[in-house]
This record gives C-alpha cells, structure tokens and sequence, in this order.
C-alpha cells in the first residue's frame, strides 16, 4: 500500500506503519542502494526526514508533499551532471635517433 502525497513521477511513499514511511525512488532496483531516498516520520509539528544522500541529512517539512518535493529536487540535482568530456593529451611517437 503505498500513500498518494502527490508523487506523480519515480518517487514513492511506502509506509512503514502509521506515522512513518520510506521515499522510494522506482527507477532503482529494490536492492540497489538508490532505492530509498529518506525515511520520513511524522512528528508534533510536521514532518521529518532523514535523507540518505546529500549534504544535509535531516530535515523538518510542514507536509508530506514539502518531503517528496525536496526528494525531487535531491533526485534531479543528482541527474544533472556539469562535467564535460575529457581535455585530449596530444599524444606524439618518440623521436627518432639520427
């Protein structure tokens, strides 16, 4: 059973029980470690995360959307990639002895 938080992409809401539950990510295998982005358990005043990647490992959310959103963004700025290809080392025979 999973919980519809407004997740209309590879994300998932699976609960764990009443009051918690894990963000998947379906585009990753069940046994890959990509799978689970964060855990989210509701608190007192909201919502709160712990991610398994980035730099900021917890968080605290008003929703359960604000907690997919952030997934979103964490899962799109992992796609976008800034390196570019390789410098090419031109590479040149010994020279010769004359």
């Amino acid at each position: 059973m999973t919980h519809d938080a407004g997740v209309d992409g590879p994300l998932e809401l699976i609960p764990i029980d009443d009051d918690a539950w894990r963000l998947c990510d379906q585009r990753a295998g069940v046994n890959d470690a990509e799978f689970v982005v964060a855990y989210i358990e509701r608190g007192d005043d909201g919502f709160d995360a712990v991610w398994m990647s980035g730099p900021r490992r917890r968080s605290h959310h008003a929703t359960l959307e604000d907690c997919v959103a952030r997934g979103e963004r964490l899962r799109h700025a992992g796609e976008v990639s800034t390196s570019s290809r390789p410098i090419p080392i031109a590479h040149f025979p010994p020279a010769r002895a004359t």
